[in-house]
């Protein structure tokens, strides 16, 4: 037989295990897109930041499918 407190504590850790790993995927993200934002705004100050129409012409037609 199981005891119930032991079950209780695996599935427990197993649940904060998986929230740690969204919380890092989640930070992971935000930093890589601060970086992003980082750079294009560095870009815009310094005068050498080019829109790719086309990129962006396809992007947004696609969203629109």
């Amino acid at each position: 037989m199981i005891n119930p407190i032991q079950q209780g504590y695996v599935a427990s850790s197993t649940l904060n295990t998986v929230q740690t790993n969204k919380e890092t995927k989640t930070n992971d993200t935000q930093k890589t897109e601060n970086d992003k934002a980082a750079k294009i705004a560095e870009q815009i100050k310094n005068g050498t930041y080019k829109i790719d129409t086309r990129a962006t012409t396809s992007a947004i037609a696609d969203s629109l499918i």
